[in-house]
């Protein structure tokens, strides 16, 4: 593998100290900690920026950056935990990875100020709108459900009519998951009379077995 990214996260490379891994992601202390438990997420598949990876992947590496968070928290107690990780040419490993590192007051890792300020801030609302209508022209489906909540924000009687489709349709889907349940009941209570044994039972109706135990009642 030329990559290094990607020797690290499919353990080829020598002396690593690997914490966490599962068949989409590698997490490897750093190197060159900034603070102890510095930790690293990488993809086994390569990838260089986070818009590349497909979605399950980038669900396992949030996923991963979470437990070690509360990882971190728990054995070091820190005052912050920061999660980053850099694209493009700022990723110097040139194979995606995602930073986890225990942060504490003082500790001099600092956000950093631009060195050539252009005044973004002055235009946060024109920067929205140009966003906003980029993201609807790449994502068609966006389109409909951004034009209903602009609708919803302007009158009060259209969010009202809105609110009552919402609970007809979780009244239904009640109704249905109620219907659902009474036909697992039945299936459960049939099984019973056969002797089949409970763990067996939930399997297939996905009933929790007390719940089962009570049926024969």
């Amino acid at each position: 593998m030329d990559c290094l990214g990607c020797r690290i996260a499919n353990g080829v490379e020598p002396g690593l100290n690997i914490v966490y891994e599962n068949e989409y992601i590698t997490c490897v202390l750093d190197i060159d900690p900034f603070n102890e438990g510095h930790t690293l997420i990488l993809p086994k598949k390569h990838y260089w920026d986070v818009d590349e990876m497909d979605a399950k992947t980038a669900h396992t590496v949030m996923e991963a950056s979470q437990k070690l968070s509360a990882l971190l928290k728990y054995l070091y107690q820190p005052d912050g935990i920061r999660i980053i990780a850099d694209g493009g040419k700022f990723n110097d490993l040139t194979h995606y990875h995602m930073h986890v590192l225990p942060r504490y007051e003082g500790d001099g890792l600092l956000w950093g100020e631009p060195l050539h300020p252009d005044g973004a801030g002055e235009r946060l609302g024109e920067t929205r709108r140009r966003m906003v209508e980029a993201l609807v022209e790449r994502e068609p489906m966006l389109k409909k459900a951004m034009d209903t909540l602009e609708l919803l924000s302007q009158d009060a009687a259209a969010r009202m009519a809105y609110d009552a489709r919402m609970k007809a349709l979780s009244d239904e889907q009640s109704r249905i998951e109620g219907a659902k349940s009474e036909t697992s009941k039945e299936i459960a209570i049939k099984l019973l009379d056969r002797g089949i044994d409970l763990q067996t039972i939930s399997e297939a109706t996905s009933l929790p077995v007390e719940e089962i135990k009570g049926l024969r009642q």
